[in-house]
């Protein structure tokens, strides 16, 4: 039963995050509630479907069969995985994206280079570092709505943003990418030190080697 009502709940978390604010859905929806009760009720959905998916998954880790089992010598993709999950959500604080709630200018500038949804893609490399490392269905249904949300929520959300926003978000769509370094790789853009933001690159190591020391604590599982 647990296992059946955490997959249900990832799912619905994804499929209502992402189907709620996408058009016409949303546009009735805002008609019908207006622009900050439908706030309230998407933040109110969001939270019940995660927070319930969070509840049953905290007391059941790696429920229902193991798909696969991650060889030790993998485990180094995982560790870089959430290392750069920490430096993009660390650098998108300092570098706000447009494509936010409370956007930033549209410039690409810092991390923005890299890719202009830092934070959704600090979540999808976090949702995927843990779906590799922990191979049973439970954990792959509840981190992998995460991974949707972070991953395909950016698309999604630049198609609302070049709707609300126009020809200026579309401008900077152009000079930026979504995958990570794909617009540098493209020479769409150059990347040179100065965008890594040195203090907050340090911040992000010391969050992350300090979250290798308690996870065990915090979780029960030790990471390395």
């Amino acid at each position: 039963m647990a296992l059946a009502i955490l997959i249900l709940m990832s799912v619905l978390f994804a499929v209502t995050h992402i189907g709620m604010s996408h058009d016409p859905f949303r546009a009735r929806l805002v008609e019908k509630f207006g622009p900050k009760g439908f706030q309230v009720v998407y933040s109110l959905v969001s939270l019940v479907t995660f927070g319930v998916a969070v509840f049953v998954f905290a007391d059941n880790r790696k429920a229902g069969p193991v798909l696969w089992t991650l060889p030790g010598w993998l485990y180094p993709i995982v560790y870089l995985l959430m290392l750069f999950a920490f430096l993009l959500l660390v650098l998108s604080m300092r570098d706000r994206s447009p494509a936010m709630m409370i956007g930033g200018k549209m410039v690409p500038e810092g991390v923005l280079r890299i890719t202009r949804h830092p934070m959704n893609m600090a979540l999808a490399c976090f949702a995927l570092a843990h779906m590799i490392a922990n191979g049973s269905l439970g954990d792959v249904a509840f981190f992998g709505s995460i991974f949707v949300v972070g991953f395909f929520g950016s698309y999604h959300q630049d198609q609302r943003k070049v709707r609300e926003k126009g020809e200026d978000y579309v401008a900077f769509q152009r000079q930026t990418g979504v995958l990570p370094f794909a617009a540098v790789v493209q020479g769409k853009i150059g990347l040179a030190a100065k965008d890594l933001r040195v203090p907050f690159v340090i911040f992000a190591v010391l969050a992350f080697v300090a979250a290798l020391v308690v996870h065990e604590d915090l979780f029960g599982i030790r990471p390395y």
